[in-house]
């Protein structure tokens, strides 16, 4: 190409150099290219009066299940959408926009007099917005996304499941201002989920915000066969688990659920006996299935059970840790951030599953050589105990969350007057109190 650049020197300013082209790679040729361009757009103008691009996030639909369990789009429930009104907007509308749209320079970094143009089937009145959902629809099917967006959508594409993750760059997520001793005093609640092995318990403790999710520590608890109730191992993580977390201020942080992994059928009744103890413990085991619910209770086993899908979890965390090693990291809708007291090989687990083709679909499954993932595992159950942690305060948790801070740091602050207080005590005579059952009653916070 710079050779045929070069012969166009010949006719000085009159030369012009045309390269046209499907992208395939974030880092192809085209791409580099359109880089050094003034990135021009197709823009049009909705009936509201906003002025925008068509984007394939425009564009909402339904899912259907196959009969062999796979979901795909359904194509006849294809709506395109107004970004900014949300109006829904028609196939003959569409052709009215696309008809007085404009070209729109994007960037002002690129070289001068460098001009590109990007655009996608989505403006083409040959076909319309319900083909594009059909075509997405049998690529998701057939594993092919990259050929749906070179082709139909005309940008790059690099899939951020199957992204390798740089190990070093995690390892610079390590924060030294908080761990299980020292909680942000923004944190509202705190999850825990416990992963069960032969020889040792593990177990992740999250703390969270409605920015943040912390995850303050992964504890060890050894015996010598966890899959007996009888274990020491067991006694460890129900008195770790019943603890006080709190913050540098000594405000206590409610723990609102411990998430304990059944899935290893030797260790069934021990977790089911274990989980009985305290109505903030919750037996879950992992779905197979890879579109259903992310977490619904079962009640087959003949207890309450929480089925979760790990997979779309495990999704959401590579996606997010994508997101975060970017120069784009700080608009990730939730912070996942990392303490330094964490083990030394917690990153390495944490990437040490890919996506793989099984039975029709794609599946998380350890990398060749790779033995551990129980962090990885934890982390996903402890997110997922998050979400089912607000679902159960309603319709605005983190009001509720908020109002109970605040009560939580008035205590605090009455405790610390009464400490400092040099005066003695007045004797007072007081009724035994009555023995009440352990657990939660009416109190979601309490213990």
């Amino acid at each position: 190409m710079k050779l045929a650049e070069a012969r166009t020197s010949t006719f000085g300013d009159d030369s012009l150099v045309v390269v046209s082209s499907t992208p395939l790679y974030k880092d192809d040729l085209i791409n580099a290219e359109y880089n050094l361009s003034d990135k021009r757009r197709y823009f049009v103008t909705h009936f509201c009066g906003h002025e925008y691009t068509f984007e394939w996030e425009q564009v909402a639909f339904t899912f259907k299940t196959l009969e062999n369990g796979r979901a795909i789009p359904d194509s006849t429930t294809t709506r395109l959408i107004c970004p900014h009104c949300q109006g829904e907007v028609d196939e003959h509308t569409r052709h009215q926009m696309i008809d007085k749209g404009r070209w729109i320079a994007t960037s002002s970094d690129g070289e001068p007099g460098v001009v590109g143009y990007q655009i996608s089937r989505m403006y083409s009145p040959l076909n319309t917005i319900t083909e594009m959902v059909s075509k997405y629809a049998d690529a998701l099917y057939n594993f092919n996304l990259q050929t749906f967006y070179n082709n139909e959508l005309g940008l790059p594409y690099e899939d951020e499941y199957k992204k390798e993750l740089d190990i070093l760059q995690l390892e610079s997520l390590r924060e030294d201002e908080f761990n299980l001793h020292t909680i942000p005093e923004s944190t509202l609640g705190v999850t825990i989920a416990v992963d069960q092995q032969l020889d040792r318990l593990e177990a992740t403790v999250l703390g969270f915000d409605e920015k943040n999710i912390y995850v303050l520590g992964h504890e060890f608890f050894y015996g010598h066969d966890c899959t007996k109730i009888e274990s020491p191992a067991w006694k460890e993580l129900d008195q770790f688990c019943r603890q006080d977390f709190s913050t540098v201020s000594c405000r206590i942080v409610p723990t609102l659920a411990v998430f304990v992994d059944s899935s290893n059928g030797n260790a069934t009744d021990t977790v089911k006996k274990f989980t009985a103890r305290w109505a903030k413990y919750h037996p879950i085991k992992g779905s197979s299935s890879t579109t259903g619910d992310l977490f619904k209770q079962s009640t087959q086993a003949g207890y309450k059970l929480q089925i979760l899908n790990v997979h779309e979890q495990k999704n959401a965390i590579r996606k997010l840790l994508n997101l975060m090693l970017t120069e784009q990291g700080d608009q990730a809708p939730v912070q996942l951030r990392f303490s330094s007291t964490l083990p030394s090989d917690y990153f390495e687990q944490l990437s040490a599953e890919e996506l793989k083709p099984t039975g029709g679909k794609l599946v998380w499954r350890l990398k060749k050589g790779q033995k551990r993932n129980e962090a990885l595992d934890c982390l996903v159950y402890g997110m997922i105990a998050v979400v089912y942690a607000q679902s159960k305060l309603g319709t605005q948790p983190f009001r509720k969350l908020r109002e109970h801070k605040a009560k939580a740091n008035e205590n605090t602050k009455y405790s610390k007057e009464a400490i400092n207080k040099n005066e003695e005590p007045t004797p007072t005579t007081t009724k035994p109190a009555k023995r009440r059952r352990s657990g939660m009653g009416s109190n979601w916070f309490g213990k």
